[in-house]
């Protein structure tokens, strides 16, 4: 007996092959493709003038703690993600203390009721009590180096403070976490040399282990970081992610193509390394880190995390004062009647050092040309947090599908899924997922492509997609007809070795 039978659609199994006219069944949380007229079924869904797909991988979340609390994650699976890679950018789970810390610059932690000692205590959280979709991890090299350090923000730790660190790292790894992350632009990653990050590295080698890296500059020594990034790969034998992809700065705009360029160089030499991408000129983060890193710095003109006028600079979550979400810097600037770094220190020092912003400072060009490549995926990068997030929180693949494919043909929908499911299911060691195939798990989405529409927006953020009908978890309906149904069938994805 099947619980669903889905009739007579266009199946794009992520493979990237092109699409063709199938049935498919789900019984329990598998899908089934052979012999389907053996079974009978529970439930059938007519599936003419639509497409069905593996449901997405989000390769950049930061939904670590947040997912705690909010077991739906809507912003998540309303938009096709079915999992959700969290420890991004360096900012991890575990050590729990550190953690919080560590997270409080994202989102608020002090509704967190609930807490863990390690990783393997984190997995079975989720195990236990389920969100409505599946949960990989990564281990933040902030939180451990927090944790490990006396002064977190030291150039080199002692020996006993690394040895530290790679125990954390080891107990993640054989918890079931898929690699080592990095935020290189971040306190106090930041800090950290490249030594020491190989160091670690080296220990996710057994595990087959991804090392991911939100790298130390996307503007002017973009280049000198791929090849940090990727020499730390050489030199610890792990496989390499290039997390969102970019070039920042209307100085550098151009550089994408000697990026993928070197980047491919590196993987025709045999290294396993890749990169993501959201699909927005603008970028979302920390305006402090953006303080720090010299953006609004009048007397130098360079910037590891490039340069925003006031006015391209837009505030998405003032935990001090909600009535500036929504306002750009420029718009802050008349209401203080100061220069751009002083408003922004006046900001941090009297509202709130845990502002969320979004920046512009990409070049539409150079989204095109990196989302072209055969070697970069798609992530969020989504923060749900405050009133005015960055959109992409609630419309990247939406958008990636309605913008890119459908209106503007950059790349074709087969291109796209590929991207979405079995490209990041391969890169992160992820079994029998990213693909509809024969006893995969039924992770599925069915989108009605001809009303699909991203309704996602720097304005009005917090709104679903039209055209995604139905998502299913492990075999269980979380969305029908566009509706979500509060089921709850994810489960956590660990690494196969």
């Amino acid at each position: 007996m099947l619980d669903f039978l889905i009739k007579k659609i266009s199946i794009i199994d992520g493979s990237g092959k092109k699409a063709f006219i199938g049935d498919i069944g789900i019984k329990d949380n598998k899908i089934i493709t052979k012999n389907l007229s053996d079974y009978e079924f529970k439930e059938i869904i007519n599936g003419e003038n639509k497409i069905i797909c593996p449901g997405f991988i989000d390769v950049h979340s930061h939904d670590d703690l947040s997912v705690i609390n909010d077991k739906k994650v809507s912003h998540n699976i309303k938009q096709g993600i079915t999992t959700m890679i969290v420890g991004n950018c360096g900012f991890g789970v575990s050590p729990y203390k550190s953690a919080k810390i560590q997270m409080s610059s994202l989102y608020n932690v002090d509704g967190i009721q609930k807490n863990w000692n390690n990783f393997s205590e984190y997995f079975n959280l989720l195990d236990n009590e389920p969100p409505s979709i599946n949960v990989g991890v990564l281990i933040g090299h902030h939180t451990i180096r927090r944790h490990a350090l006396d002064l977190p923000n030291k150039i080199s730790p002692t020996k006993e403070e690394l040895n530290t660190m790679i125990s954390l790292l080891e107990e993640g790894m054989e918890a079931g976490c898929l690699g080592l992350s990095t935020g290189l632009v971040y306190e106090p990653g930041r800090n950290a040399k490249t030594e020491e990050i190989i160091s670690l590295a080296k220990n996710i080698k057994k595990y087959n282990g991804v090392y991911v890296s939100h790298m130390r500059n996307e503007a002017d020594r973009l280049f000198d970081s791929i090849n940090e990034t990727a020499n730390i790969g050489i030199e610890s034998e792990v496989k390499v992610e290039i997390s969102h992809l970019k070039t920042v700065g209307k100085d550098f705009w151009g550089n994408s193509v000697k990026a993928l360029e070197m980047i491919e160089n590196y993987s025709n030499q045999g290294l396993n390394i890749h990169a993501d991408q959201y699909p927005y000129t603008a970028r979302s983060t920390m305006l402090k880190a953006l303080l720090i890193n010299g953006t609004f710095d009048q007397n130098n003109s360079r910037s590891p995390m490039g340069k925003s006028d006031s006015s391209e600079v837009l505030l998405c979550s003032v935990p001090g004062d909600k009535e500036l979400e929504g306002k750009t810097l420029e718009d802050i600037q008349y209401l203080y009647d100061l220069p751009t770094e002083e408003t922004v220190k006046k900001l941090l020092s009297e509202v709130s050092d845990k502002i969320l912003v979004a920046a512009f400072g990409m070049n539409e060009k150079d989204v095109q040309i990196i989302m072209k490549h055969p070697l970069v995926m798609i992530g969020t990068d989504g923060i749900d947090f405050g009133s005015k997030p960055h959109p992409r929180a609630w419309g990247t693949y939406p958008r990636i599908l309605e913008h890119y494919v459908k209106n503007n043909n950059v790349i074709t929908l087969e291109q796209a899924i590929n991207k979405m499911t079995l490209m990041p299911a391969e890169k992160f060691n992820i079994k029998n997922r990213g693909l509809i195939k024969e006893n995969y798990f039924a992770d599925l989405v069915i989108i009605d492509l001809s009303n699909l529409k991203d309704n996602s927006t720097f304005t009005n953020p917090k709104n679903p997609p039209d055209g995604i009908d139905y998502i299913f978890v492990n075999g269980k309906k979380s969305i029908e007809k566009g509706k979500e149904l509060n089921v709850f069938s994810g489960m956590t994805v660990k690494n196969n070795v």
